[in-house]
């Protein structure tokens, strides 16, 4: 394959989203894409700019289509130095759940996208080989990639490496190479928390294997008004210090990451056990934070202009040797509480694997204790057995390969459990499985994953404030346990509409534990030159939502999908401190339809974000 190159004439100018990197693979043809300065102040960039793009050029195509389109997308805070202004956006149509999904990954990419002269790249079509992208200097171009295919993600990065030294490599595995539902993308050698919805089916339907940048880590996009702009950063820098969840010295998601969630859930009983059968589970300091950071944390690790180094590199010798990044909060209950497994080093091998295979460890944890589910009622024969690890090692292995059980695994719990004649035991919205908490102990996260775009698949570090669990971890809850369905919706709504505006300007929704809204308007008027006040910055999270509601409409979504398994609905909590709850998701459904202006026949009731792209 000999490789094609486009360069572009200039590099990018300070102000929103303008130079989108436009690839064809069937064709094999690479070009610049300028995009328009009122398309981009309307959508922002990231998930709102995805949508958008979406909605025009990717309606009616099934998601591993070759036509399908992938956009790759930065905001207009990116490569300012502002600090967490720091993800990359993936929008696409999911093959798992067939809504349009959007998944977000920190680390370095973003920044070295934007300083190698692009926005975004948007990728269609299918290469008749395995290819590869290298981002460098203002060009792209279409390498061969045959060499690496079948190599695991870690791996092909390492090799990768080896030849581009200092880049940033995002890679898929066997798993993304065989369309599994469950094949994500791996940033880094270790970051697939949050990607999920089987992105990395995606780039494997096109026979993607990688994307390599060239890394700059400069903030090339300077402030207007340099003397107006430094107040601002020294505001942020003062909140982030202080807050009790981000603070670099004493915030309980900057000390011991994520995985602190574990300590406030468990304390809660209200973390997901032996697949949402209970929510007790003895132990679970076992899977905490500070067990974690005693036995596996390498070192604190960070983001690109962010100074609250929640990231933790792990590793750890002996049986479950491995060297990674990870595991999460997600990862911990998906591999541990939710499989009966109490054992940090055991859960953290678990998560290096998958990412090594090209699997979405959170579904495939929760995949398992799905099966184990089955298992223990007779479904299933030598299936698996609650904790047992080496047999989860075996079927994680088999899951990416195809083989064996693990033939029924690779589609994922929605779709293992309806082959296994079970889809009752898959705890799935919209075909993918929920993760960190349970509906019944906490409502407000039930309407969140019932109404989610993209199914059940809602991150606690987004959402945390809507746990109400979360405040022994020093997260100001916007929900109580007395909170009404009217104060849920509400609650969903806003953290809906703030999240959405937050993927859209491409900043890691960790910052609102210290920002607030004020802040996010102050920045974007002074680094991107977009002037909006509180109210319309929320409005335009608002926007984003309904742009995604539209695609998904016109792609059969059902009203009734807006929903949650029976088993949270019909089956009360069995012991704990919640025995005896069900979650009662009719009454918040009517309260967030009304505030969404829907019909509870899902019909759009507000057109005015879908009439801006035409």
């Amino acid at each position: 394959m000999q490789p094609v190159t486009s360069r572009t004439e200039s590099f990018l100018t300070p102000g929103p989203v303008s130079r989108l990197g436009f690839v064809d693979l069937s064709e094999r043809r690479v070009s610049a894409i300028d995009v328009t300065d009122d398309l981009s102040r309307r959508f922002l960039g990231g998930r709102g700019l995805g949508a958008a793009l979406l909605l025009e050029h990717g309606r009616g195509v099934g998601p591993l289509e070759a036509e399908s389109v992938f956009c790759l997308l930065t905001g207009p805070l990116t490569a300012s130095g502002f600090p967490l202004s720091n993800r990359l956006c993936f929008v696409f149509r999911s093959p798992a759940t067939g809504t349009l999904a959007w998944a977000n990954t920190g680390g370095h990419a973003a920044v070295a996208l934007r300083n190698m002269g692009f926005d975004g790249i948007v990728l269609t079509g299918r290469a008749d080989l395995p290819c590869m992208l290298v981002v460098a200097d203002g060009s792209i171009s279409i390498e061969d990639a045959s060499i690496l295919w079948g190599a695991g993600a870690v791996t092909a990065t390492e090799l990768l490496l080896d030849e581009y030294r200092g880049a940033r490599v995002l890679a898929i595995g066997p798993a993304g190479e065989t369309c599994s539902p469950l094949a994500t993308i791996i940033n880094d050698k270790g970051r697939a928390s949050g990607v999920r919805h089987g992105v990395g089916a995606v780039w494997g339907s096109k026979q993607l294997k990688a994307i390599v940048i060239k890394d700059r880590q400069s903030a090339s996009r300077r402030p207007a008004d340099a003397a107006a702009y430094k107040p601002v950063l020294a505001r942020v820098h003062r909140k982030i210090r202080e807050s009790p969840v981000l603070s670099p010295k004493h915030g309980t998601m900057a000390v011991h990451g994520t995985a602190i969630a574990v300590e406030a859930m468990g304390l809660d009983q209200a973390m997901p056990v032996r697949n949402y059968t209970t929510t007790v589970l003895p132990g679970y300091l076992g899977l905490g934070g500070h067990r974690k950071s005693d036995e596996v944390l390498v070192e604190r690790i960070t983001c690109s202009f962010c100074p609250v180094q929640c990231r933790r590199e792990t590793g750890s010798t002996g049986k479950y040797a491995f060297q990674s990044e990870g595991p999460d909060y997600a990862q911990l209950v998906s591999f541990g509480s939710n499989c009966s497994v109490v054992d940090v080093r055991a859960v953290s091998y678990l998560n290096f694997l998958s990412y090594e295979l090209g699997l979405d460890p959170i579904e495939m944890g929760n995949t398992l204790a799905m099966l184990a589910d089955a298992t223990e009622r007779g479904v299933v024969d030598r299936g698996l057995a609650w904790g047992d690890v080496d047999r989860m090692i075996d079927l994680v292995r088999d899951t990416a390969a195809g083989t064996g059980l693990g033939a029924h695994l690779w589609h994922g719990a929605a779709g293992a459990a309806a082959r296994l004649g079970a889809p009752e035991l898959a705890m799935c919205v919209k075909g993918i499985s929920l993760q960190n908490c349970d509906p019944r102990a906490e409502p407000a996260w039930g309407l969140l994953n019932a109404t989610e775009t993209y199914g059940g698949a809602a991150h606690i570090w987004c959402y945390g404030d809507l746990v109400h669990a979360m405040r022994h971890v020093g997260v100001r809850p916007l929900v109580t346990p007395d909170s009404s369905p009217r104060q849920n919706a509400e609650a969903v709504k806003y953290k809906q509409d703030l999240v959405a505006v937050l993927d859209s300007i491409s900043i890691c929704a960790f910052s609102s534990y210290a920002y607030d809204e004020l802040d996010y308007c102050d920045a974007l008027e002074l680094i991107a030159g977009i002037e909006m006040t509180p109210d319309e910055l929320l409005a335009r999270g608002n926007d984003v939502i309904q742009l995604e509601r539209r695609f998904n409409m016109l792609h059969g979504l059902r009203p009734d999908e807006d929903g949650l398994p029976e088993r949270f609905l019909r089956e009360p909590i069995p012991k704990g401190l919640h025995a005896g709850r069900r979650c009662d998701l009719e009454p918040m459904l009517d309260e967030y339809y009304a505030l969404r202006q829907w019909g509870r026949d899902a019909r759009l009731a507000d057109h005015r974000a879908v009439a801006r792209i035409r």
